[in-house]
């Protein structure tokens, strides 16, 4: 397995890229990387194969030669995850990173034991979470890294959705009985954006219930007839949804 670099900018076939800090220190310091050595190198218009040109303390040049195939689903998925404790956020983040989520809101629950007081510790906690998504994307051979963002309120995640373009959300819920997420899947349109909805352990409160039927973007579904943990819900309703999309090995 190649090793893998993100860019975080729009590169050219043929050019050449200075990669410095965490990086940089990474591919020069721990791996001892040497002129020469292949890589893939993920950009932000997609993954080149890639050479080291140079190596310097702390820093490589890789070299994009061409572009090479992708490994991102067709179907961008969103997992808009309710606070949990401890460090399930990290396994959440982790997981749903490693099966294909394109990307996070994370939003404060009226039932997260949690809580997040102040700016500060919000910026804290982001900067954790998009560290374990990075590291997830890279160990998965990812070709993007999934963006993490936080929400105070249930409310405020449906803004946060609207900005990133989602059109269908799949708010999991314990009590629905009749609609299964696989038909609400089936019957969603090809190359849509779509996001499912995982409460705290408790899951969602009544508030949140009567507000994501209020939105039109929003159905209840089910994933059975057992309860899954908030940690569990996530990377399984993601794992049902790219299967159905042909994106598991079918």
């Amino acid at each position: 397995m190649l090793p893998r670099l993100f860019l975080d900018v729009h590169v050219d076939e043929g050019a050449r890229v200075w990669v410095g800090g965490e990086d940089g220190h990474h591919f020069s310091r721990v791996l001892r990387a040497r002129p020469g050595e292949v890589l893939v190198a993920s950009a932000a218009n997609g993954p080149f194969w890639a050479e080291i040109a140079e190596v310097r303390p702390g820093e490589i040049c890789v070299h994009l030669r061409e572009r090479a195939p992708s490994n991102e689903p067709k179907q961008r998925f969103v997992l808009v995850q309710g606070l949990a404790k401890g460090e399930k956020m990290d396994t959440i983040l982790q997981k749903c990173t490693e099966v294909g989520a394109w990307g996070f809101v994370v939003f404060e629950a009226e039932r997260s034991v949690v809580r997040l007081s102040g700016a500060a510790k919000v910026e804290q906690k982001l900067a954790r979470w998009r560290k374990v998504v990075r590291e997830a994307a890279m160990q998965a051979q990812r070709d993007v890294v999934p963006f993490v963002a936080w929400a105070p309120s249930f409310a405020a995640s449906l803004v946060a959705l609207t900005e990133h373009g989602v059109d269908h959300v799949l708010v999991l819920d314990e009590e629905e009985r009749a609609n299964g997420i696989l038909s609400a899947i089936r019957a969603n349109e090809a190359g849509s954006r779509t996001a499912v909805v995982v409460g705290p352990e408790g899951g969602l409160g009544h508030g949140e219930r009567r507000m994501a039927k209020q939105d039109a973007r929003c159905q209840t579904v089910t994933l059975g007839p057992r309860i899954l943990r908030t940690e569990t819900a996530g990377a399984v309703a993601l794992a049902i949804a790219l299967a159905e999309w042909g994106d598991m090995g079918g």
